[in-house]
């Protein structure tokens, strides 16, 4: 079995279209532009920082699964394990890193880094975004030692878990470095394990291995893969779906992270919540709900997800336990969702191609002004005005400011008009929505 051949093992990748979403190419996968020494001197010390040098748009597991298995189809499954894994470590997909701020006793900021997989994980190394977060009542001495600990223990994870997946990869200061425990899963670990449960990130995509391999396999039980750009979509705050309530005057919505959150026009109503605390029937799901609508009329919130082998769709009740599930009677790869501006019984959705379907027939719009925009596409609400659709948008990908990093944006659709009536705007400028504001 460990040497079954990959035409056997992954002949469905090129029969699968999951996570053919609208990924960067691979020249895009970076935006190295910031430099700070000191972590974030707008909160106290001593804190700990995890960086990502990525754009906020996380890797395209399938579609790369697919390009090396073409350029190499006759290897065996060991061979192609081990070129996915180089080539996770080769810096082009970016790097995650620890930083440790603290103040000595003459008072200057130092710092120490902590990485898997590089050397590179000094405080002056170029970054694109961060998270930093003041450890209270420890420390720094303290703070590092607890860091050796959980070093030793993920190192030791590491071996355990690169038994799943054949071995294949290679010795890292006592662990071993495979395509699942790369940086991004060292980083977030170690981040996770160090900060308040509060402050905890999101550090792997959703990955159903077992739509690549045999369940005989035991990576088939796997159902993500630790990726700098999804740490990126993060800590960036980038939305995975919206709606808006009317009669109310309050927006629902969720974070890359799962993080639930409830706004209104002045912005945060009820402080984030994890989405699991309101529904934990979707415990298994919920990293794979990639859009979202809210109809008013019905009082019902229609989420979509993508990456499954069978696709899902989630019908819930807001602040109730409301929740039905049924198969997701299409082959179209949804990235947002909104209702019909004129009947919010109709859903509509966006693809990875930048079309519009309606969700009673699944039938196309021909509507076609959002597909320069379909890289960037995260979610859409139905607007204040009859008719507009906001359409949000990850943080620039091409950000060259060497202290601050811009984070989520917005345009403005007219759906009659099938125009796009405003450039990108800033989310955190609008009245009230400064909590989107990245460190």
């Amino acid at each position: 079995m460990r040497y079954i051949s990959v035409p056997i093992v992954i002949a469905a990748i090129l029969n699968l279209s999951i996570f053919n979403i609208a990924y960067a190419d691979s020249i895009e996968y970076l935006n190295i532009h910031r430099v700070d020494l000191k972590g974030d001197q707008n909160i106290n010390y001593p804190q700990v920082c995890i960086r990502v040098n990525r754009s906020a748009n996380r890797i395209p597991i399938m579609e790369k699964f697919q390009e090396i298995r073409s350029e190499s189809p006759n290897d065996n499954f060991d061979q192609f394990m081990g070129k996915v894994t180089k080539w996770a470590d080769s810096g082009i997909v970016g790097h995650t890193w620890i930083n440790l701020f603290y103040k000595d006793d003459n008072g200057e900021i130092k710092s120490k880094g902590y990485g898997f997989g590089s050397n590179g994980n000094q405080s002056f190394r170029k970054f694109s975004f961060q998270k930093c977060v003041n450890i209270q009542n420890k420390t720094h001495q303290e703070i590092e030692n607890d860091i050796a600990l959980k070093s030793s223990d993920l190192y030791k994870k590491s071996i355990n878990i690169a038994k799943d997946f054949l071995n294949v990869g290679y010795d890292w200061a006592g662990g071993r470095y495979t395509m699942y425990t790369n940086c991004a899963w060292f980083g977030g670990k170690l981040f996770n394990a160090i900060v308040p449960k509060n402050e905890q990130i999101s550090y792997s995509q959703p990955f159903d291995y077992s739509t690549i391999v045999p369940k005989s396999f035991p990576m088939s039980k796997y159902r993500d893969l630790p990726d700098p750009g999804y740490i990126a979509e993060s800590i960036s705050k980038v939305m995975s779906y919206s709606g808006w309530y009317s009669n109310y005057n309050i927006g629902y919505g969720a974070l890359t992270n799962n993080t639930a959150v409830t706004v209104n026009r002045d912005g945060l109503t009820l402080q984030p919540r994890s989405l699991l605390a309101f529904y934990p029937q979707l415990t298994n799901y919920v990293k794979f709900i990639y859009s979202g609508y809210f109809s008013e009329s019905e009082n019902k919130m229609y989420l979509f997800t993508n990456g499954l082998a069978n696709e899902k769709e989630f019908i819930l009740t807001p602040f109730t336990s409301y929740l039905a599930i049924k198969p997701l009677d299409t082959k179209i790869k949804i990235i947002a969702a909104f209702h019909h501006p004129y009947d919010d019984k109709i859903g509509l959705v966006i693809s990875n191609k930048g079309e519009i379907f309606t969700t009673n027939n699944w039938e196309n719009t021909g509507k076609t002004a959002l597909k320069p925009y379909v890289k960037d596409i995260t979610s859409a609400a139905n607007y204040f005005e009859s008719g507009r659709i906001m359409i949000l948008l990850r943080p620039d990908d091409k950000q060259t400011s060497a202290n601050k990093s811009d984070g989520v944006r917005f345009i403005i659709y007219d759906y009659d008009q099938d125009k796009v009536i405003t450039a990108p705007k800033l989310f955190e400028k609008e009245s009230g929505f400064n909590f989107l504001k990245l460190q």
